[in-house]
């Protein structure tokens, strides 16, 4: 099947419900919030304007129905539904999260309507629409790789990903010393990695990189996540790592959740009888400064984006 015939069959959907769209779990791109408030923030201004890429979980079912209805996107749409036909997102999964996160009740949407556009070829689509944007998730990329090197050699499996343009893969290996959480680690990653030419050679370094140093970096990350749209990411010290281990403990023997309690705790401090305590902890806490009309959680992560952009 030639690209024109392969475009001629996609399946363009103006409003497909995202009740049917699922998402990608090896999707190694991740979207530090700001970037995701500014997303939503666009698509709030605009609309949304950039349809979701994706590929049929049955693509029989779903030529089935083409074939029965033809291009009636009503029909389509409706058929969808009835017989539960769900599509997997390609690209555009912060679009998705952005959409479910604003309250859409569907979107605009292509299907890949090629039956040789097989799970392997939405993996390698998925690295090559994402690697270079919003910020890559090492350990999500080393899973992904480590899934195909064994049926591809290195100079296949670059090529299939999109990376066997030199310019290409060092942006590649500038995005995976990126996701690396401190200075430290990315300039050790960096020094490393100028003798690294593949794409295994890359997901191999940063498992190295995890196994030597991952006990000694600085912070981790504690993420507050709702239903996968809204998410705060709180930077973790190995104080504050303690301290959890430590209620972890304490919900054992007590037979409770960390959920429930440190729930309980964040909702006391927010609570109109729990301002003196939070009082009394923020005299504890270095002063920052918070940008004018900043309206997202003042994490560490959000001033570092602010200050990136200048």
């Amino acid at each position: 099947m030639g690209a024109q015939d392969k475009t001629d069959k996609l399946i363009r959907l103006a409003k497909c419900p995202l009740h049917l769209m699922v998402k990608n779990d090896k999707n190694p791109n991740k979207m530090r919030p700001r970037e995701f408030d500014l997303l939503c923030d666009n698509m709030n201004q605009t609309g949304w304007t950039d349809p979701i890429l994706a590929r049929p979980l049955n693509y029989d079912s779903l030529a089935q129905l083409r074939a029965a209805v033809g291009n009636d996107e009503d029909a389509l749409v409706e058929g969808m539904i009835t017989e539960d036909i769900k599509v997997r997102i390609v690209g555009g999964h912060h679009r998705y999260d952005a959409a479910s996160y604003l309250g859409f009740e569907d979107g605009p949407v292509t299907i890949i309507m090629d039956p040789d556009f097989d799970n392997e070829m939405e993996t390698f689509q998925v690295v090559r629409m994402n690697a270079i944007h919003g910020k890559m998730d090492p350990a999500a990329f080393m899973v992904l790789v480590g899934d195909l090197t064994d049926k591809y050699a290195d100079d296949v499996l670059q090529e299939l990903m999109g990376f066997a343009d030199e310019a290409e893969f060092k942006k590649l290996t500038q995005q995976m010393a990126k996701s690396l959480p401190d200075k430290a680690s990315q300039d050790k990653f960096k020094e490393a990695a100028k003798e690294i030419k593949t794409i295994d050679g890359l997901a191999k370094l940063l498992n190295h990189m995890f196994a030597t140093y991952g006990d000694t970096l600085p912070f981790g990350y504690m993420v507050f996540d709702y239903g996968g749209q809204k998410s705060i990411w709180l930077r973790a010290t190995p104080k504050t790592m303690k301290a959890l281990e430590m209620l972890g403990t304490i919900c054992i023997e007590n037979k409770r959740t960390m959920d429930d309690l440190v729930g309980k705790v964040v909702q006391m401090m927010a609570a109109p009888d729990g301002q003196e305590f939070v009082k009394g902890l923020i005299e504890e806490t270095p002063h920052v400064d918070i940008p004018k009309g900043m309206s997202v959680a003042p994490t560490k992560d959000n001033l570092d984006a602010l200050n990136e952009l200048g």
